[in-house]
């Protein structure tokens, strides 16, 4: 099961990448028309809206899968590793609660909305999808982080302590990646 959820998190990334080089294509190419021709393909700029908003939210996806959002942690530094992690699922909770509830209205406005793109005619619940498909995810993965976090606190003290400082240090020396 670990490797399924990390290969879709590598496959993810990918699709972030390929869908960042389409938009940068498409920009490109009509940047060019409109300089050296002073037309562009009109078609492109609803294109790019779509994948910007998707690309976005498969983004959020792949940074809260590695915990990797940006944080404030004046309050949490000063905690013990083990209330450290108490702090993390109640976070984790809340955040499933925000997310359930953004994944809902955005899922009244996906069986709701009849509007489509003017040039393209891809109904924007393509857009709104994206919406649903990010808040969902991200909350399945919190439920994973929970999971992660119940089972750390069976661990003692002195390991928690210790898995700490590795992780302190670990963020202070980074390791340049074997290639």
């Amino acid at each position: 099961m670990e490797s399924l959820i990390k290969y879709a998190n590598k496959l993810n990334k990918a699709l972030c990448c390929v869908l960042l080089l389409t938009m940068v294509g498409f920009v490109f190419v009509n940047t060019a028309l409109r300089y050296f021709f002073s037309s562009g393909i009109i078609i492109t700029e609803e294109f790019v809206r779509y994948l910007f908003l998707w690309g976005t939210y498969l983004g959020v996806i792949s940074v809260w899968f590695s915990r990797g959002h940006i944080c404030v942690t004046t309050v949490t530094d000063r905690l013990t590793p083990r209330n450290r992690i108490k702090f993390s699922a109640c976070f984790e909770v809340v955040s499933i609660i925000v997310l359930l509830v953004l994944a809902y209205g955005s899922y009244l406005y996906f069986i709701d909305t009849t509007t489509v793109g003017q040039v393209t005619g891809i109904p924007y619940s393509m857009m709104i999808l994206a919406v649903l498909v990010g808040t969902l995810s991200c909350a399945i993965i919190s439920l994973g982080h929970i999971k992660q976090d119940l089972d750390m606190l069976k661990l003692d003290d002195a390991t928690l302590e210790r898995m700490a400082k590795e992780q302190e240090e670990a963020m202070l020396n980074p390791k340049e990646e074997e290639k």
